[in-house]
């Protein structure tokens, strides 16, 4: 499958240390498994959240791909999109 990310995705990840981009990096290979919840209440049905310690990844995702919307912390994550 194949994984596409987002600009905003892209410039967030690279503010974070070597260690959690490795982390974070590692669990997006490994979708769509893992710590994922499909989001309720939004006007496409297929936005999950991937949960990371304290942050957050939300993805989309279909039959040919996965497309990596954000990263943020867990509080800042949903506030706007």
């Amino acid at each position: 499958m194949k994984i596409l990310y987002s600009k905003t995705f892209e410039k967030k990840f690279s503010k974070y240390d070597r260690k959690l981009q490795e982390k974070i990096f590692n669990a997006i290979q490994n979708l769509p498994s893992g710590d994922v919840k499909r989001l309720v209440g939004n006007n496409i049905p297929s936005i999950y959240r991937l949960r990371i310690s304290k942050y957050r990844i939300l993805f989309y995702i279909d039959e040919l791909e996965i497309q990596i919307l954000k990263i943020d912390s867990r509080g800042d994550i949903y506030k706007s999109r």
